[in-house]
């Protein structure tokens, strides 16, 4: 595809899913099949994003230049994308006034609907795609109350974590985050599995709306402290960036008193930022709202949850905390946060360790894998980065597959109960395949997904030139989490699939995997297979976007003295 049609496509892929919602919602019963084919759809044309973007991205030069951010195919581009400078937008959705010093009348900050791809959004938004149909699937049969409201919220929560992938402009990022909070409040408390889904949904809600509204104190005190040159102010990340590492480099121009106040200033902007972000990811102690909501949740609510909206508090770091904050960030990322996301790894490894419940023990499974990866967003440089932002993707596929695993059980017995279960090996042959393969997937077996990317995060950590980091002590902590992840995986493993046969009583004799649940579950065994056997499909375009986020890295650590 051209340029031109991938500029027109990035819109469809937002918009999409919103007027889904609206066709599935008006269907009722068969909104099922609708809701299925309007997700391939979506499937449909992010692949024709990838293989556009992909070689476009891959053939980039990494640079080396701090606080050089790259969108590609932004619609409303004056330039069309044919310039040499950054590309940008024209659409505006929000003008206010100029508060430039001079009174000049120019143009003032604009709030835009500034959408563009580059290395890191590509991968996520292709996840979310993928991960909407898999959800479906693994609903079709264990949704029977009003199935066209439930499709219709799901397609919203894909609309919301699209739209906030894809976006560039820091309000508009803002709202989608906040729209995926409305679909997920209501998918918990209204289709949840127990007797505690309103509780639920109501500490889940009002967790991740409390820490974001300190992110958005943060964002937009980074605005108001990084004007534009002429006194103006800029919603864009780029220009954000840009200004951030201007700002940075007169105040050490004009010495230490000066850089000591600005970074005083970012560190409180950092902590703010972080607040919301910790809560999404989420970060030890801030993941209380989980156990509820992922095991009230339909599996294929979890699943999202898990797959997404997680990764909108690792990208947010990532694209704000990081970008934005790259001082405060590199001094207080890995000793403060870092410490907790180090805990965090062994008290959820030992938390899964002594569920009884398999889909309690892929929750905290999750936040200990989620640790790893914050840990390796705040080593700061490229083998770090580059981890961390395919791990984002692999996490998704490899942890929402767990919990497709959990839908099998549930669909059959009603329960996932590990203890009422035994020797399954030779009851469903082919759902134990599949789970012996994903669960492998999990632990970080070479040859499948999260292999590679945590051993790039495993690189970063020992490689992390930070202020009292202790990266190399993190990097072992890390380590234990994945001894940990193969112990609690492999005892389920035990426990489910060998010994005795045993299984609650049902009415019906069930039967092994479905059609859809091979597609669903043989469909995630494939990308873990692809992405362990050939990860460069996805590091390769992300290079030179890792290359300038390492750089803002290396210009704080060069202001720092490190």
């Amino acid at each position: 595809m051209t340029a031109a049609s991938l500029r027109l496509l990035l819109p469809w892929l937002v918009f999409l899913p919103l007027a889904s919602a609206g066709v599935v919602f008006a269907l009722g019963r068969p909104a099922k099949r609708i809701a299925l084919a309007l997700a391939l759809v979506h499937v449909g044309l992010t692949a024709l994003l990838v293989t556009g973007a992909r070689p476009i991205l891959a053939d980039r030069t990494a640079t080396s230049e701090a606080g050089k951010l790259d969108p590609h195919f932004v619609p409303g581009d004056p330039t069309r994308g044919e310039g040499t400078g950054p590309q940008r937008t024209a659409i505006n959705l929000l003008s206010l006034p100029s508060r430039s010093p001079t009174g000049s009348g120019g143009p003032g900050p604009n709030v835009q609907f500034f959408l563009g791809v580059d290395g890191i959004n590509l991968w996520l938004v292709a996840l979310a795609s993928v991960m909407l149909v898999a959800s479906i699937l693994v609903s079709w049969d264990g949704v029977r109350d009003r199935p066209g409201a439930y499709y219709a919220w799901l397609f919203v929560l894909q609309a919301g974590a699209v739209g906030a992938f894809l976006s560039f402009d820091v309000i508009l990022f803002y709202v989608f985050f906040e729209l995926t909070l409305i679909p997920s409040f209501f998918l918990i408390g209204k289709w949840g599995t127990g007797s505690g889904r309103r509780d639920a949904a109501r500490k889940f809600f009002l967790y991740t709306l409390g820490g974001s509204l300190l992110t958005l104190v943060g964002v937009i005190g980074v605005v108001l402290a990084n004007p534009l040159p002429n006194g103006d102010l800029t919603f864009s990340v780029p220009d954000l960036m840009a200004n951030v590492s201007r700002s940075m480099s007169a105040a050490a121009a004009a010495g230490p008193e000066a850089l000591a106040a600005k970074k005083a200033t970012q560190a409180w902007l950092f902590v703010a930022i972080m607040a919301g972000f910790a809560v999404k990811t989420p970060i030890w102690p801030f993941h209380t709202w989980l156990p509820g909501a992922y095991s009230e949740a339909p599996p294929g609510v979890t699943m999202l949850l898990s797959s997404l909206l997680a990764k909108l508090g690792t990208f947010g770091i990532l694209r704000f905390a990081l970008a934005l904050t790259p001082d405060a960030a590199l001094e207080y990322g890995l000793p403060a946060f870092g410490t907790l996301a180090g805990f965090g790894i062994i008290y959820a490894a030992l938390c899964a360790f002594a569920q009884r419940d398999v889909k309690l023990m892929v929750a905290y499974s999750s936040v200990s894998h989620l640790g790893f990866l914050v840990l390796g967003l705040f080593a700061f440089n490229a083998e770090g980065l580059a981890g961390a932002t395919l791990h984002m993707v692999n996490h998704g596929l490899s942890t929402g597959a767990l919990f497709a695993l959990t839908a099998f059980l549930l669909d059959r017995y009603k329960t996932s109960d590990m203890t009422q279960f035994g020797g399954l090996i030779g009851r469903f042959p082919l759902f134990a395949f599949f789970a012996f393969a994903l669960c492998f997937a999990s632990i970080g077996l070479p040859g499948l997904n999260n292999f590679a990317s945590e051993m790039l995060m495993m690189g970063g950590l020992f490689d992390a030139r930070n202020p009292g980091s202790g990266g190399v002590g993190l990097a072992v902590v890390a380590a234990v989490g994945i001894f940990l992840s193969a112990w609690y995986v492999l005892s389920m493993l035990r426990r489910v699939f060998f010994q005795p046969l045993k299984e609650p009583m049902v009415p019906d004799r069930p039967t092994d995997a479905t059609w859809r649940e091979k597609l669903t579950l043989g469909g995630l065994l494939a990308l873990c297979l692809a992405l362990g056997l050939f990860p460069q499909m996805l590091l390769k375009p992300m290079a030179a976007d890792v290359a300038a986020l390492a750089a803002v890295g290396d210009a704080a650590r060069a202001r720092a003295g490190k």
